[in-house]
């Protein structure tokens, strides 16, 4: 009877330690599998990460074992397990949780580390592997930080190897050129830009998606590089000193784009200035004969040290390339770009927001240098599509307008949503938005100045996240915004209902930042 009742209970146990176990690996593969991050995150959730109500439950089969009722204490235990299972509270995953092969690596550490402490505990007594069993229930969220420290040296190697193929790939392929693409915001924008336009002479491969870090890139080389392509855009993420420079190492790009430096991932770069070094990594990786192609409205660009040759892109005269006679509806976009002696070239795309305009003529920009014709380059652009989640038009079931900027986190970028939202004055106009994360101290006044900007551009606003949500509601109230016309929602399904309670025809909703799982 005892090993029966043993064997369910270690049963119960393992489903539902892999139930919390898995929630804390996607929160770490959410957060890059940085231990730094992951820390932060059960620091933000530490009434999650040790939840009372589990310590509780699981206290008392312990305290009965302790106590020599046996009997009764594996029934018990295995009767608690069953209630946490049932009343384990599901949530629906924004960014699914993969199974990558380093979580697979994982699993394998997981079940090593619990054989060995099965085998040890069972052989003195099997009360201690209940024990034990329930003490990594109750850390199951600590067992994830504890399993990735152990990893690190694996997967470093492993790492390194896939980083020695992707170097050795490209030196395999002599006449290819790499393009950098990094910045605070507008990098996977401006990398879709330049790919579209460059696409039209070239044999070109862009980094998919939002693949920026180190090893995104690596795959991308390893899994998707021939010999026949002739130019690699590359997009490069960062969110610690050296990031950068850890890409360029590997891909040695031989031009370089800069959208923009600003206060984005303060809670690891703890400062703008840390964030300018970081962004300046791909400018002095570049060789002598490379060229660095910057954002000359930017103004932490304006003040950094750039090389005398650096191509400045703007939407003023200051710049080396320009536009001019913009014109923005809510349909689309149209101006000119000014080359330097040389016809300018007209453009007309469905792209919204001055920030598109920007790093359309960035692509422009890269283009021309790369000796494209007026004709090829206005081609391209007529093929410019909205990135996904960026400032993306969609027309909702009722008839209402959404603008999709769900992936845009930075200040600039949102309130240039904000202005384009603006644009639709004979519609209501509604704000749906959590807020700007990964801004560290700065991130109460951030916010602030975003919710004095909604006010002046929302007819409604729809704000998901009591806690978080705190100082744009402030901003709202210093810009004296009506309290009817603002619902704070728990999560973002209970925002969408109130969307749709309140649309119609009329209207046109602005996505704002949708925070992954991490944050909500």
């Amino acid at each position: 009877m005892h090993n029966l009742l043993i064997s369910i209970n270690l049963i119960v146990f393992l489903i539902f330690f892999y139930k919390r176990a898995r929630e804390g690996l996607h929160i770490l593969q959410l957060e890059n599998y940085y231990n730094d991050r992951y820390a932060v995150w059960m620091k933000r959730y530490i009434s999650k990460v040790l939840n009372s109500k589990v310590i509780l439950l699981l206290l008392i089969p312990i305290v009965l074992l302790l106590l020599g009722i046996t009997k009764i204490g594996l029934i018990l235990n295995i009767f608690v397990y069953l209630i946490l299972i049932a009343t384990a509270k599901k949530t629906k995953e924004k960014k699914p949780f993969v199974v990558t092969a380093r979580i697979r690596r994982m699993y394998v550490t997981y079940l090593f580390i619990f054989a060995v402490i099965m085998l040890v505990a069972i052989l003195i007594d099997y009360k201690i592997a209940i024990i034990i069993a329930n003490i990594c229930a109750m850390f199951a969220y600590t067992f994830v930080y504890l399993v990735n420290m152990i990893n690190k040296p694996i997967e470093k190697s492993i790492r390194k190897g896939f980083c020695i193929k992707a170097s050795k790939k490209l030196k395999e392929i002599p006449d290819l050129k790499v393009i950098g693409i990094t910045g605070s915001y507008g990098k996977t924008s401006t990398k879709y830009a330049v790919n579209t336009i460059l696409s039209q002479k070239f044999n070109t491969l862009m980094t998919p998606e939002s693949y920026n870090t180190t090893m995104g890139v690596v795959r991308t080389i390893n899994e998707k590089l021939t010999s026949t392509h002739q130019l690699f855009i590359c997009e490069m993420g960062a969110k610690y000193i050296g990031d950068i420079k850890e890409i360029c190492d590997i891909v040695n790009p031989q031009f370089g784009i800069v959208t923009a430096i600003g206060p984005q991932h303060l809670d690891t770069f703890h400062s703008l200035d840390n964030v300018k070094k970081t962004k300046l990594e791909l400018v002095d990786s570049l060789p002598k004969d490379g060229l660095a192609f910057v954002n000359w409205e930017d103004e932490n660009i304006k003040k950094s040290e750039l090389p005398s040759n650096a191509v400045k892109f703007g939407l003023t005269k200051k710049a080396d390339y320009y536009a001019e006679k913009i014109e923005i509806t809510e349909h689309g976009s149209s101006f000119d770009v000014i080359l330097p002696n040389k016809e300018k070239i007209h453009i007309k795309t469905k792209l919204l927001g001055e920030l598109n305009i920007l790093n359309i003529v960035g692509a422009v920009a890269i283009a021309d240098k790369l000796g494209m014709t007026a004709e090829e380059i206005k081609i391209g652009a007529k093929y410019l599509k909205p990135v996904p989640h960026r400032l993306q038009l969609k027309q909702n079931p009722n008839g209402s307008i959404i603008i999709d900027d769900a992936y845009n986190s930075n200040i600039k970028g949102a309130k240039m949503a904000l202005d384009v939202l603006k644009t639709f004055e004979n519609k209501q106009r509604v704000l749906i938005t959590p807020g700007i994360v990964e801004l560290g101290d700065k991130a109460n006044q951030i916010n602030r100045d975003l919710g004095k900007k909604a006010a002046e551009c929302a007819d409604y606003v729809i704000l998901v996240g009591a806690e978080q949500t705190v100082p744009i509601l402030n901003g709202l109230q210093d810009r004296h915004y009506p309290k009817q016309n603002t619902f704070i929602a728990k999560n973002l399904e209970e925002a969408l209902q109130e969307m749709n309670r309140i649309t119609s025809n009329n209207t046109v909703i602005l996505l704002e930042n949708d925070l992954p799982d991490n944050y909500l």
